[in-house]
């Protein structure tokens, strides 16, 4: 789905950061969760999407036959190492790792490496 480019490259720039915190911090998200959570309308998400699509940081993980806006994205495997092993030594990103390993085992799912999960 292509978009008529709408924000400036710093606008973009600051649009495609917010959307990969978001991303970082929730896993995943459907543009009308995002739209949601960041007060922005769907064109300008889709516009950053699209650009981060390009980039290689973002993928489309789970497409909506019905409504593109409930479409799912998620950050790649090779931008998630990259965060992470930027972030490896905060206590803030020790703390979300302990808590994603306490949610898998309160579900009765095994560990797992988060950081190798099986994503494109």
């Amino acid at each position: 789905m292509e978009t008529i480019p709408q924000l400036s490259k710093e606008e973009l720039l600051e649009l495609e950061a917010e959307l990969l915190q978001s991303l970082w911090r929730d896993g995943a998200a459907s543009v009308l969760r995002l739209e949601q959570r960041l007060g922005r309308p769907a064109s300008e998400l889709l516009e950053g999407l699209e650009d981060l699509i390009r980039k290689e940081y973002v993928y489309l993980h789970w497409p909506s036959l019905y409504n593109p806006l409930q479409s799912v994205y998620y950050l790649t495997t090779k931008l998630r190492k990259r965060i992470a092993a930027m972030l490896k030594d905060t206590p803030r990103y020790r703390m979300k790792v302990f808590w994603e390993l306490l949610c898998r085992e309160q579900e009765g799912l095994p560990p797992r490496d988060i950081l190798n999960a099986p994503t494109v």
